[in-house]
C-alpha cells in the first residue's frame, strides 16, 4: 500500500543535532582558509557579522516551523501567503541547488579522506558518499537522524579541541594587521561566510516529522545556534592565529595543516575525522531537507505526482530522495571552487529569504487562523522587525553579489526564467488533472 503522509519521530536532541549537523559542514574546515587568504586575520569577524542576519533567519524559521508544522513548511507559507507561482519558485531553487551544494560538500569529504588514504580518486569518493546518504535517507528518518546525532557529537568534540588548542597556541604577531587588504574583502567574506549558517532552514523543512513541534522547534533552533556561533568564532580565530593568513588559500585542508602545529599525530587524525563527520552530516541533512521539498512539490502536482509517495515500509519520501540523489550525482561531474559554489548558493538563498520575509509579513493577514494557532507567536511589532530585517539583509547581500558577480547573476536570471516556464506548464497540467477528477 502506498502512503502519502510522514510521521513524527524526532525529539529535541535529534532536532538540535539535525540543525547543527546540517549547518556545520565541511565548509567550516575549508571556507575560513579560503576567505582568510583575502580578508586576512579578521576572517573571524566576518563569521561574527554573518551571524547577525543568521539570527534573523533563526527567528523566521521558528515562526514558520511552529505556524505550519508540516514537511515543506517554507514552501507552504510562501505559496499560501504570497502565490502558488512564488511557492513553486522556492521549490525550483531549492531542489535544483542539490546539484551544486551536495557535490560541493561531498568534494570536501573527498579532500579530507586523502589524509587517511593517499591516492584515492576524489570523484569516486564523492559519488560514493553521496550514494551512501541517499540510501540512508531512503531507509528511514530514524536511521538518518540517529546517524546524524553520533557524527555531530564527534565533530563538535574535535572542533572544540582545535579551537581551544589553536587559540591557546596562537602567535599574536600573525593577527597583525587585522585588515591587511581593507574592508572590501571583509564585506565579501561576510556574505560568503553566511553560506555556512544557512542550513538552519532544515528544521522547517522536516517540521512534519518533529514531535511536539510548537515547543521543540524554537528550542532546537536557538540551542543549536548558540553551539554553532561558538564553533564558527573559534575555528577561524585559531586558524589565523597559528598559520600566516597569506598561506591559507594554498590548501583545502588548512585546519589539518594548522592542527599539525600544536597537536600530536592522533589529534590531527581526529581533526581530519571530524571534517569527514561534518561533511557527512551536511550531506545527510541536505538530502533529507531537499527531498522533502521535492516530495511536497510532487504532492502538489508541480513535479510528477509519482514522486509524492511515502514508502510503506520505511516511511520516507523514497522516490523524492532518489531524485535528489540523481541531481547530486549529476552535479558532481561539474567543477568549481568552494568560494564560487558558496557565492552562487547564497544568491539563490537570498532570493528565497526575500520571499520568505515578505510571506511572514503577510502571514497574520493572509492566514490569520494559522498564525493565531501558532505556539511561537511574537507581537506584530516583533514580527515586522524580524521580517523586514530578514528582507533588508537579504537584499543588501544580493545587490553586493550582483555587482561583484554579474555573470552569475545573469545565469541565475535565466535559471529563474526556465523555472517560471516549467511552472506555467506544470500548473496547467495540475489544473487539468483536478478538473477531470473533480
Amino acid at each position: 500500500m502506498t502512503r502519502t503522509e510522514l510521521t513524527r519521530s524526532i525529539g529535541l536532541p535529534g532536532a538540535a543535532f539535525l540543525i547543527i549537523g546540517y549547518v556545520v559542514g565541511a565548509t567550516i574546515f575549508i571556507l575560513p582558509g579560503s576567505l582568510a587568504a583575502d580578508a586576512g586575520p579578521a576572517v573571524y569577524i566576518a563569521y561574527l557579522l554573518a551571524a547577525i542576519p543568521a539570527l534573523f533567519a533563526c527567528f523566521a524559521m521558528a515562526l514558520i516551523g511552529c505556524a505550519v508544522p508540516a514537511s515543506g513548511s517554507i514552501y507552504i507559507v510562501i505559496r499560501d501567503a504570497l502565490s502558488p507561482a512564488l511557492g513553486f519558485m522556492y521549490l525550483w531553487i531549492m531542489v535544483v541547488m542539490a546539484g551544486a551544494v551536495i557535490p560541493l560538500v561531498a568534494f570536501g569529504f573527498a579532500d579530507y579522506s586523502a589524509y587517511f588514504y593517499e591516492g584515492l580518486d576524489s570523484r569516486l569518493v564523492t559519488l560514493s558518499v553521496i550514494g551512501l546518504f541517499v540510501i540512508v535517507n531512503y531507509l528511514g528518518m530514524k536511521a538518518a537522524a540517529g546517524l546524524q546525532s553520533l557524527m555531530v557529537v564527534g565533530f563538535i568534540i574535535v572542533l572544540s579541541g582545535f579551537g581551544v588548542g589553536g587559540i591557546a597556541n596562537a602567535d599574536p604577531a600573525l593577527m597583525r594587521p587585522l585588515f591587511p587588504n581593507g574592508w572590501s574583502p571583509m564585506v565579501m567574506a561576510t556574505i560568503t561566510a553566511y553560506f555556512s549558517y544557512t542550513g538552519v532552514f532544515i528544521i522547517a523543512e522536516v517540521a512534519g516529522e518533529i514531535k511536539n513541534p510548537g515547543r521543540t522547534i524554537p528550542r532546537a533552533i536557538f540551542l543549536s545556534f548558540a553551539v554553532i556561533i561558538l564553533l564558527y568564532m573559534m575555528v577561524p580565530l585559531a586558524l589565523t592565529g597559528v598559520l600566516p593568513w597569506q598561506t591559507l588559500g594554498d590548501t583545502q585542508m588548512a585546519v589539518v595543516t594548522a592542527a599539525e602545529k600544536f597537536l600530536p599525530g592522533w589529534g590531527v587524525a581526529a581533526i581530519a575525522a571530524g571534517a569527514l563527520f561534518a561533511a557527512a552530516t551536511s550531506i545527510n541533512g541536505i538530502v533529507m531537507g531537499l527531498s522533502r521539498d521535492f516530495y511536497k512539490g510532487a504532492k502538489s502536482g508541480l513535479f510528477p505526482r509519482y514522486f509524492g509517495a511515502v514508502h510503506a515500509r520505511f516511511n520516507t519520501p523514497g522516490r523524492a530522495v532518489l531524485v535528489i540523489g540523481a541531481l547530486s550525482l549529476l552535479g558532481a561531474n561539474f567543477g568549481g571552487t568552494v568560494v564560487q559554489y558558496a557565492q552562487i548558493a547564497v544568491m539563490g538563498l537570498m532570493v528565497i529569504q526575500v520571499m520568505t520575509g515578505i510571506a511572514l509579513l503577510k502571514l497574520p493577514g493572509k492566514l490569520p487562523d494559522v498564525y493565531a494557532a501558532s505556539s511561537f507567536k511574537p507581537g506584530k511589532f516583533t514580527l515586522r522587525f524580524i521580517s523586514i530585517g530578514y528582507i533588508v539583509f537579504s537584499m543588501i547581500f544580493l545587490v553586493i553579489l550582483a555587482v561583484d558577480q554579474p555573470k552569475s547573476m545573469l545565469s541565475g536570471a535565466v535559471f529563474m526564467g526556465l523555472g517560471f516556464a516549467w511552472y506555467l506548464v506544470a500548473s496547467r497540467g495540475a489544473a487539468g488533472t483536478s478538473s477531470r477528477h473533480g
